[in-house]
């Protein structure tokens, strides 16, 4: 299915309004993908520069960038890759204070099975549902 890749920098113009002119247009271009006469899409990496420029940048709290997340993923004719996971991560990101990338491999790890990570890192010991383990 052909379509556009978003890059991060138009969901930034969109939930900031930091820039009015690319705001709008963010705006028109979402409205034409909810309209379905666009196919687009957002990576991963997208996303986790998103939480990344939210939280560093603009210094947004955990909770308003995972509203900002969730108004994203609810946009349901955007092909979000791995839509599943990442809403689970949001969630552990919402409720747990650790990196968004752990959120999202704790997610992954639970979608693929036993919800189990290797890792010395012990933010993972933070999450219900979650086992770390290290080699």
């Amino acid at each position: 299915m052909k379509g556009h890749l978003i890059d991060t920098n138009i969901f930034i113009r969109l939930l900031t309004e930091d820039d009015p002119e690319q705001a709008a247009a963010s705006k028109d271009f979402i409205a034409r993908v909810m309209a379905g006469k666009v196919n687009a899409y957002v990576t991963v990496a997208v996303v986790l520069e998103i939480v990344w420029t939210l939280s560093s940048y603009y210094k947004l709290s955990r909770d308003d960038i995972s509203d900002k997340l969730t108004l994203l993923l609810n946009t349901k004719k955007l092909a979000v890759e791995n839509r599943d996971v990442v809403e689970e991560a949001v969630e552990y990101y919402r409720s747990v204070p650790i990196d968004f990338a752990d959120c999202y491999n704790a997610a992954y790890a639970k979608l693929i099975g036993d919800a189990v990570v290797l890792s010395y890192d012990k933010d993972f010991d933070k999450l219900k549902g979650i086992k770390r383990v290290e080699p």
